[in-house]
């Protein structure tokens, strides 16, 4: 797994998700947005299956890290909806979770799998472009 960002920065962390995935086979891509405090939407990292390598980016999109997380949060959604990636989900994670798979934890990735649900990421989309 290959962590990528620096936390509560979302331009630099979504900038080096795109490069990630230069070359990406996009149909095979899924985007999970993870919170680490259920039940706020406010603060997300992403982590990417179906890659080469599985990405997983610091916490740094959404509109707790201000104007600039909420325009990142629109700009990876969009992303991914627009090169027909096959999902976008959400999973709410204890924090402690969160921090064991950014030290590195791959094997964590399967319970992350099994507490995803899909995001009705039109909805979010929308409540973005209102926010900034």
């Amino acid at each position: 797994m290959l962590v990528l960002g620096l936390p509560g920065d979302p331009s630099a962390t979504l900038g080096e998700l795109e490069r990630a995935l230069k070359g990406a086979h996009w149909p095979s891509l899924a985007l999970v947005l993870l919170t680490p405090r259920p039940g706020e939407r406010r603060r997300y990292a992403a982590l990417v299956l179906g890659a080469r390598e599985t990405l997983l980016s610091h916490p740094a999109f959404g509109p707790g890290y201000g104007e600039e997380g909420a325009r990142a949060l629109f700009e990876l959604v969009r992303l991914f909806i627009e090169r027909g990636a096959r999902g976008v989900y959400e999973a709410g994670l204890s924090p402690g979770l969160v921090a064991a798979l950014l030290s590195g934890e791959a094997r964590l990735v399967s319970r992350v799998k099994s507490a995803k649900n899909p995001l009705d990421y039109r909805r979010l989309l929308l409540k973005l472009s209102t926010t900034s």
